[in-house]
């Protein structure tokens, strides 16, 4: 069962029905598509369902980012290995402009980082980042990540592997 893992502004939750909508409207957003993630709606509720099987499939997977108060979904963030990827990934992504430089990826990755380098036992965890991504770059900087080489994706994507140590207080 996955935990809801709570920060000071935060609760990272397991994805389930009620956040389809968000996840769809941001993969059908500019945002996804300068990405390289558009979809249309049906292929946005497959990449979705895909998201809920990671869970069943390995026995953990990314967490819903809701702000505290509101429920309001922020993002998608957590651990995360599908076929064909090298490593662990700590994954983040805000679904909303609006939301970037507010230090929410940086909050939800390191409380999914803590979590993954303790109940799920982890001993290393990446970050794969694009290039041209400085933004996710910085974040994984700020988490205390290295750079560690390149990884070419199944697709032929050359990304940055950023390394993660445990956090301060895991078991990992």
């Amino acid at each position: 069962m996955t935990p809801v893992l709570t920060t000071d502004r935060l609760h990272l939750v397991a994805p389930n029905e009620k956040h389809v909508a968000a996840y769809t409207q941001f993969i059908a957003s500019e945002r996804a598509a300068a990405l390289g993630w558009s979809l249309m709606p049906h292929e946005a509720w497959r990449n979705y369902a895909a998201v809920l099987g990671h869970q069943r499939l390995r026995g953990f997977g990314p967490f819903i980012a809701e702000a505290r108060g509101n429920g309001r979904v922020l993002g998608i963030f957590g651990p995360w290995w599908p076929e064909g990827q090298a490593e662990p990934e700590i994954k983040w992504t805000i679904f909303s402009p609006s939301d970037e430089g507010r230090g929410f990826a940086t909050e939800a990755a390191h409380a999914c980082l803590t979590d993954a380098f303790s109940r799920l036992g982890w001993s290393t965890a990446v970050s794969y980042i694009t290039e041209e991504n400085a933004r996710s770059a910085a974040v994984a900087t700020r988490l205390g990540a290295v750079h560690d080489g390149h990884w070419t994706t199944p697709r032929g994507t050359i990304v940055r592997v950023f390394r993660h140590a445990a956090p301060t207080g895991s078991a990992g």
